[in-house]
């Protein structure tokens, strides 16, 4: 085989898998939609706010971060927000 057949090849196996792996990673986008679309987690009330006082009021994004929040000390009501800050300018 010539030379440039094999490299011909090789690039249009290169190319057919990166068109596979484009396609693939745009369906993967469409199924997860919660994840492509951040504002609509931050738009959406907490699943586990039934469950847990501590997540009513919060949105589903806020609900993935406060496990964050807690390790790191942020407050997590603006009540407390501006607790902090009352006894930051003391």
């Amino acid at each position: 085989m010539k030379k440039s057949f094999k490299q011909g090849l090789v690039i249009g196996g290169l190319a057919a898998l990166s068109a596979l792996a484009i396609k693939r990673y745009k369906q993967a986008g469409n199924s997860s939609q919660g994840f492509s679309d951040p504002t609509a987690l931050d738009r959406q009330q907490s699943v586990d706010a039934k469950k847990d006082e501590t997540e009513v009021g919060l949105t589903q994004l806020d609900s993935i971060h406060r496990a964050d929040w807690q390790a790191n000390g942020f407050p997590q009501t603006h009540a407390e927000l501006e607790r902090l800050e009352k006894e930051e300018n003391q």
